[in-house]
């Protein structure tokens, strides 16, 4: 089964080549594919189909690199990036191997911190694939298409602050 439509490849592939400028992350988390389905538990019900959607976008650019966290093999990863839902992708700017000698926590920072990120809780397809990569392609130019004005709104603030967008097609 493929997530992504043969007829809609193309485009991606071409939107990827054109606006991607440095490297960018896609980090899954996620639970095994041999993980039992638990009736009345929402946790990890596209975690397969969010994996599958994920390594077809990887494949569509070299600029894209998809690292899978399995939460039940590495508990670590999920706590060192605060990830409490599955499947969750965060979206984030690739370091260089300089960047990463030079400080791994930095490869690794919170919200807010050096190296912001952008985190997708559930499966980012149907109409929500047209986000996620609008996401890849800020995160790999390094800003975003808001308004100056905006944009000192959003400088101006000084204390940590916790932003939730929720994407829906409704």
């Amino acid at each position: 089964m493929t997530i992504i439509a043969d007829k809609d490849r193309p485009a991606v592939r071409d939107l990827l080549a054109r606006e991607l400028v440095e490297d960018v992350e896609l980090l899954l988390f996620t639970r095994g594919r041999s993980y039992p389905f638990e009736s009345g538990r929402q946790d990890g019900q596209s975690c397969a189909e969010t994996r599958e959607l994920l390594e077809e976008l990887e494949k569509l650019s070299d600029q894209l690199h998809l690292t899978i966290h399995d939460v039940d093999a590495e508990p670590a990863a999920a706590t060192l990036y605060n990830v409490t839902a599955l499947p969750t992708v965060i979206v984030r700017r690739r370091p260089n191997a300089t960047e990463a000698a030079q400080n791994d926590a930095s490869a690794h920072s919170a919200p807010g911190e050096i190296g912001a990120n952008v985190r997708f809780l559930g499966l980012p397809g149907g109409y929500e694939i047209s986000t996620l990569l609008a996401d890849v392609v800020d995160i790999s130019k390094g800003r975003t298409d808001l308004s100056a004005g905006a944009l000192d709104v959003v400088r101006a603030i000084d204390t940590p602050v916790h932003v939730q967008v929720f994407v829906t097609p409704t």
